[in-house]
Formats: structure tokens, C-alpha cells, sequence
């Protein structure tokens, strides 16, 4: 049995595309409660723990630029 292999910002990008459909338009979430819910989702894995503490900050923020739906000012995104 082939294990698939866990891609951080991959994952992170497909919990901001699809946590943008929920998020209400003009709303603004720091980066520390977009981490937060992450942790709590289904497109988090445990395996993250083992990288480094910055991570999944760096790719919040990657996947929030990413997306282009968001207003990003330094650590706070507004929802488009």
C-alpha cells in the first residue's frame, strides 16, 4: 500500500479555498486565527508538528495570496 505523501501548502491552499466560501465578505481574520482553524480541520495532519514552528504561518500566508480573495495587510486578512 502506496502512503500518500502530506503537502502543507497544498493542503493549507485547499483549507483557505475552501474556508472562503463560509467566510463572511468585509470579515478580517489575523493569521493566528486562520492557523488556529486549520489545526482544527480536516486538511490538517498531524506530521506538521514535526516541521518547523513557523510553518503553517508561512503557508497561511501562501495560500491566502494565493487565492486572491483576500485584502492582506501584515498578519491580518480581510475577506473579499
Amino acid at each position: 500500500m502506496k502512503v500518500k505523501k502530506y503537502n502543507l501548502n497544498e493542503e493549507t491552499l485547499n483549507f483557505i479555498l475552501d474556508f472562503e466560501k463560509k467566510a463572511e465578505k468585509d470579515r478580517t481574520y489575523t493569521n493566528k486565527e486562520l492557523v488556529k482553524l486549520f489545526e482544527t480541520s480536516s486538511f490538517y495532519n498531524e506530521v506538521v508538528r514535526t516541521y518547523y514552528k513557523t510553518a503553517i504561518q508561512k503557508s497561511i500566508w501562501w495560500a491566502v495570496r494565493r487565492s486572491n480573495n483576500w485584502l492582506m495587510d501584515r498578519g491580518k486578512y480581510t475577506k473579499l
